[in-house]
């Protein structure tokens, strides 16, 4: 496909915090997702897509730079890409493409770019750190439920910040696609949801309060205890694990709504302009949703580190599925590929162009998902070494992860990296520094929920 003589346009529709088995092509009896379903059809579904680590800013660097965490070193929300690091969004403009960014990608710092020649929509994070959590005056009663401790919260139908800011988002990408664009384009939509907070429009929220239930295999892990994720896990009431279900679908619905009218746009804009154009829908990882007693994400159970993953467009596979197991990084050395860019180096991840245009799955392949977890006191986290009891997985796993991947180095990297943060994030406490590419909160949006 490098060889055309006219490249394809790109649209990348990235959500944050999607479960990649609550879709309805995959076979979810519950969340609607017709406008996902359509696109599934209409292009290559991966079935077991993986995130590059079960946090956003982590797994988004990865996806840029198409390194994993232990390559770029950045394991947590602190972290940036360094201004002198190519991502792949660098590699497609030097083609002559127009660089798109309409909405959030959670860049940290003052490069809020990182090759995108162009930002149509800002982000609803703050860019520098030590300007979130709990004291964000912006965001009034809802501050605290961004984050994973405390996002049961806040739960219901109504509207809340997250909802208002993609209505923003889509709204923006609507306008830029009605425009006419001389060269071609490469557009990312990014979206918050279906990040909690836990809050779907009213009707959504109903409909699904009526019918969810509780996740199939909490009883039977109700009593079981894993050390290091201990600190990730809420036991609450029924109640409030339907509640939370029920806005998270109901977000999901949402959001598919939004793809279907961002694709819909897209593919008049392609027809008006005479141009062929890829579709492609991703998240950065998952959400528990409640699954064995976890909300959010920074776990490697399948609802944390699973996302969906469809590719369509023009000279792809249509309705194909493949089962092999693909990563997101994969997609920087995927689109270099088509437009005939050079990816950046070192590339951790893989063209799917022999899955999306030839059809040919690959299920040998291991896919590694990186986790740093760290103590209240920001220490690693050892883990209880199982080998003894399945020594051919050990061995067989062993092989795989000391290829390149030493435990203590990346540990010891990271210790160096916190102290970096710790003062980067008093810097943006008291810095004066302006915030130009941040999406200011409305009033509106801050206004209680039902349940």
């Amino acid at each position: 496909m490098a060889e055309q003589s006219r490249k394809p346009d790109i649209l990348l529709f990235l959500s944050d915090q999607h479960h990649g088995e609550y879709i309805g092509c995959k076979g979810h009896e519950l969340v609607r997702t017709p406008n996902i379903d359509r696109l599934a059809a209409d292009g290559t579904l991966f079935t077991n897509a993986y995130t590059a680590c079960p946090l956003c800013v982590p797994a988004r660097t990865a996806f840029l730079t198409g390194q994993l965490p232990s390559a770029t070193g950045v394991y947590e929300n602190s972290g940036a890409i360094g201004e002198d690091q190519a991502t792949f969004i660098h590699s497609i403009a030097a083609e002559g493409y127009d660089t798109v960014l309409c909405g959030r990608m959670h860049f940290v710092g003052p490069d809020q770019r990182h090759g995108f020649t162009h930002r149509i929509m800002g982000e609803m994070t703050p860019t520098y750190s030590g300007r979130g959590g709990k004291d964000r005056s912006d965001l009034g009663p809802f501050a605290g439920s961004l984050s994973a401790g405390r996002c049961l919260e806040v739960i219901g139908g109504g509207n809340s910040p997250v909802l208002e800011y993609d209505r923003a988002v889509v709204a923006a990408a609507l306008d830029y696609l009605s425009e006419e664009h001389e060269r071609p384009q490469c557009i990312i939509v990014g979206t918050y949801g279906p990040h909690y907070t836990y809050v779907a429009p009213p009707e959504l929220y109903r409909y699904y309060r009526e019918r969810v239930g509780l996740p199939e295999h909490n009883a039977a892990t109700l009593n079981y205890r894993q050390p290091v994720m201990e600190k990730h896990r809420q036991i609450v009431d029924d109640e409030t694990v339907l509640a939370a279900r029920a806005a998270y679908f109901g977000m999901i619905e949402q959001l598919d709504g939004q793809i279907g009218a961002v694709r819909e746009a897209w593919d008049a804009y392609l027809q008006r302009q005479g141009r062929e154009g890829l579709f492609i829908y991703v998240s950065d990882h998952g959400d528990q949703a409640g699954e064995h007693h976890y909300h959010g994400k920074q776990t490697f159970y399948e609802g944390s580190a699973k996302i969906p993953l469809i590719i369509a467009g023009d000279g792809l596979k249509s309705g194909a599925r493949m089962n092999g197991p693909v990563s997101m990084i994969d997609l920087g050395p995927t689109l270099c590929e088509i437009v005939g860019a050079d990816a950046p180096p070192c590339q951790d991840g893989r063209s799917l162009v022999p899955q999306c245009v030839q059809g040919v799955d690959d299920g040998e392949r291991a896919v590694v998902s990186e986790y740093l977890e760290k103590d209240k006191q920001g220490r690693t986290v050892p883990t209880t070494n199982v080998r003894d009891r399945h020594p051919q997985v050990y061995e067989q796993l062993l092989a795989r992860l000391t290829d390149g991947w030493d435990v203590e180095a990346q540990a010891a990297r990271d210790r160096i990296k916190q102290q970096h943060y710790r003062i980067l994030a008093k810097w943006g406490k008291v810095s004066p520094v302006d915030e130009p590419e941040r999406w200011p909160v409305p009033e509106h949006a801050r206004q209680l929920p039902t349940r």
